[in-house]
């Protein structure tokens, strides 16, 4: 017995954590405790992801999880989960909800957090957001892919085309959003149904929240390794734990806390928690406070045996300046909406301002409006044909959509890198989006081809066609074999830049199936530094 008890202490100690790393959450919530999602809902509240909705009737704190999640609920939560911020967007004034929608105060309780998704095109803009309409399903997986897009993402997963019942319905868009969160375990659907147009209630957000935070997190993978994050906010390391065991995760090394800092731990027990000694994740926050470097040392054990722990995670932190508003240009979006009995247009057309040359500035808007504009009018001509057709033959007509999104990677005084996604729905069982990439020499105004990138005498073919290889033979299942799959890198390769990566990506159908999407591949380009040329990433 005597044994027993030391034992019960950490466990409850591990449950219950005290102190300025941990706060106290259990039975502080009346209507938490007995719930199926209470870890995760006590988790989201630790992490500040989401909080109470005021008392109940005996002065008791409330979550009130059967609730449905409200469209401002969800862009305040998105805010805080992703870090949203202005990216390499530019204004010349301060940005204000009301710049976005006619329905919403700039002084709403989350009108700040409404203006970042905004930015980020999370939510699509129009004249009204309904801030206290339920948010769907599918608005919510929606929501979370554009989020993970915004903030550059990208996410291992075994590709695959999810079979629901009810979701051959979806536009393209939407299906993209659901294959995503369904291949990464962010949202499933049950008994072969996705429930695309239900409302979801606060304690599943909460669930599907901590999902997201696990995918994101920094876990044993990256010990050893070097980890950036920006001054000012936050990150969290996921580790495997078992307090069933007595072990726990600790803070072991004097880390500078000048640079980072502590702010909270939580514990998530996996799978069905009534079977005793099922282990879990703990996850620690940590906030990135100056610039620097520092070494983070955790280590899990026994806190009462003096031997070496069972596991050490080492972790080089390096918190970088906040993002810099001293940029060249800024993009603005030029929005077209047009609909016809057989065709709908929905084209988001990237507009460049501030460049100091006139003539090339005009030059690239007018090459991503003609882009934009000739594909519509090469639609609208082709939709006469077909319905006059189809009439004739007494087929059913469905109708063409065009719908372009514009995605901003990455911006120096040399440089501008994005990409424009044409999706087209012309019949058949799903449309289809060709992503182009528009990598601009600011001075010139002229494309980069991924060669212009690097020094004459550097063989980044090589390089870039291992690290690759070595990434689809560790998945070959998702991609094609022999002719139809890799076979290396062109001069001509689709790329675009993200803040330390270049991401070499693949067009539907070209290495994978269509489930597949766009098969893309994140080098870091201090892989490569020793061949870029340096006025790119300057």
């Amino acid at each position: 017995m005597h044994k027993i008890l030391p034992l019960l202490l950490l466990v409850i100690l591990l449950v219950f954590p005290q102190g300025a790393e941990a706060q106290q959450l259990d039975g502080d919530w009346a209507d938490v405790k007995q719930h199926w999602a209470r870890q995760d809902m006590e988790a989201v509240i630790s992490l500040d992801l989401m909080s109470g909705t005021g008392e109940n009737n005996q002065g008791e704190r409330v979550f009130s999880p059967e609730d449905t999640v409200s469209r401002a609920q969800l862009s305040a939560v998105l805010d805080r989960a992703f870090q949203l911020d202005y990216g390499q967007k530019r204004f010349i004034k301060q940005p204000l909800a009301s710049d976005y929608y006619s329905d919403v105060e700039n002084e709403a309780w989350y009108g700040n957090s409404l203006v970042m998704c905004a930015i980020n095109n999370i939510f699509e803009t129009g004249e009204v957001f309904s801030p206290n309409q339920p948010v769907t399903r599918m608005e919510i997986a929606q929501a979370i892919y554009r989020s993970f897009s915004a903030k550059g993402i990208s996410v291992p997963m075994i590709m695959m085309m999810p079979i629901y019942e009810d979701t051959n319905h979806l536009s393209q868009e939407d299906m993209n959003a659901m294959v995503f969160v369904s291949n990464t375990g962010i949202m499933k659907g049950d008994n072969h149904y996705f429930r695309p147009e239900q409302n979801m209630t606060r304690a599943e957000l909460a669930a599907v929240l901590m999902r997201c935070v696990s995918l994101v997190a920094v876990d044993e993978s990256s010990s050893g390794k070097n980890y950036q994050v920006p001054a000012g906010q936050t990150f969290v390391v996921a580790l495997n734990s078992n307090p069933a065991t007595g072990y726990v995760w600790s803070i072991k090394n004097d880390k500078d806390d000048k640079i980072i800092a502590p702010v909270t731990n939580t514990y998530i027990g996996s799978g069905n928690q009534s079977l005793v000694g099922q282990g879990g994740r703990e996850y620690w926050q940590f906030q990135a406070l100056e610039t620097g470097t520092t070494e983070l040392k955790m280590v899990y054990s026994r806190p009462w045996e003096s031997v070496q722990p069972a596991q050490v995670f080492n972790l080089s932190v390096t918190v970088i300046p906040e993002p810099t508003t001293d940029t060249a240009v800024i993009i603005s979006n030029n929005k077209i909406a047009r609909e016809s009995d057989y065709m709908s247009a929905d084209l988001n057309i990237p507009v460049m301002s501030g460049l100091t040359d006139d003539r090339i500035q005009s030059e690239i808007n007018e090459r991503w409006e003609k882009q934009a504009l000739d594909l519509e009018q090469k639609l609208a001509a082709d939709i006469e044909a077909y319905v006059q057709f189809n009439q004739q033959n007494d087929f059913p007509i469905r109708a063409y959509n065009l719908t372009t999104r514009y995605q901003e990677c990455y911006q120096n005084h040399n440089l501008l890198s994005l990409y424009v996604d044409y999706y087209q729905y012309t019949g058949g069982a799903h449309g289809i989006t060709n992503r182009q990439p528009y990598n601009i020499d600011l001075k010139s105004g002229q494309e980069l081809a991924l060669k212009d990138l690097f020094k004459t005498d550097y063989d980044y073919q090589s390089i870039i066609n291992k690290k690759i290889s070595d990434r689809i033979a560790s998945g070959p299942d998702i991609y094609f074999s022999g002719d139809s799959g890799f076979n290396g890198i062109t001069e001509n390769q689709s790329y675009y830049i993200q803040e330390g990566f270049l991401v070499v990506y693949f067009s539907q159908y070209e290495i994978a199936p269509y489930a597949a999407g766009f098969p893309e591949f994140k080098i870091p380009l201090s892989d490569l530094q020793d061949g870029v040329k340096n006025e790119w990433l300057r």
